[in-house]
């Protein structure tokens, strides 16, 4: 019988049965059925993010013809370099007029 230890992930084939410690029967095909579970989780998560980050950079117009020529996703970028923290929903222009402060310092 095949134990898979929880801790160390080794897997071992012994003829003896074993009980607690961090021994839990092994059943491979469970495992690979677990394993494409896992990566499709992933995936999905994954695609979520994707949809979010693109909803939150969509642009704003305006009355600013400097700010027009900038995209949010710019400006969220050069925030990110230069290590400030903001609230990705804020709209374009408190996220420049953030940006602009951290020029002055």
């Amino acid at each position: 019988m095949q134990y898979k230890n929880t801790k160390t992930g080794v897997i071992i084939d012994i003829p003896s049965v074993i009980s607690g410690g961090d021994w839990v029967p092994y059943n491979q095909e469970l495992e690979k059925k677990l394993e494409v579970e896992e990566v499709e989780e992933n995936n999905e998560i994954h695609q979520q993010e994707e949809v979010s980050s693109k909803n939150t950079v969509a642009d704003e117009k305006t009355d600013n013809p400097a700010l027009d020529d900038i995209t949010k996703a710019d400006i969220m970028q050069e925030l990110d370099a230069f290590g400030v923290k903001y609230d990705k929903r804020s709209n374009k222009q408190v996220l420049y007029d953030l940006m602009m402060e951290q020029g002055k310092e």
